[in-house]
């Protein structure tokens, strides 16, 4: 199959998925949005305002984020806002924590949780 008809099939699957009331912006020539629906990536758009208010540290760079990094931030979203208020509170504690660590020590724990998770 060739490229273009590759693309263009991509796109009428993420339209699909978008739904309907995304088309007609979507279907716009030269728009951003249509190659990001091409390539299979999540338009910011195409988040609930939920997702955006809790992922708004996350949208100056989510075009240039991969698929699969998209869903994975998407995801851990989701999660989250499924969370009672206290164990809410508790990771905002621990993301405070984790901001006032130096360099040295933020890349030591995410070394360790890399090593942890296999």
């Amino acid at each position: 199959m060739n490229t273009r008809l590759n693309n263009i099939l991509k796109a009428l699957a993420g339209l699909l998925l978008l739904g309907c009331t995304e088309t007609s912006f979507a279907l716009q020539p030269g728009s951003e949005r249509m190659l990001l629906i091409a390539k299979g990536d999540v338009p910011w758009q195409s988040l609930s305002p939920e997702e955006q208010r809790e992922l708004k540290g996350y949208r100056g760079n989510w075009k240039n984020y991969d698929t699969e990094k998209q869903n994975r931030i998407r995801d851990g979203a989701k999660r989250y806002m499924r969370l009672p208020p206290d164990r809410k509170e508790i990771i905002k504690q621990q993301r405070k924590h984790y901001r006032d660590l130096s360099p040295a020590e933020q890349k030591r724990l995410r070394d360790e949780y890399q090593r942890n998770r296999r």
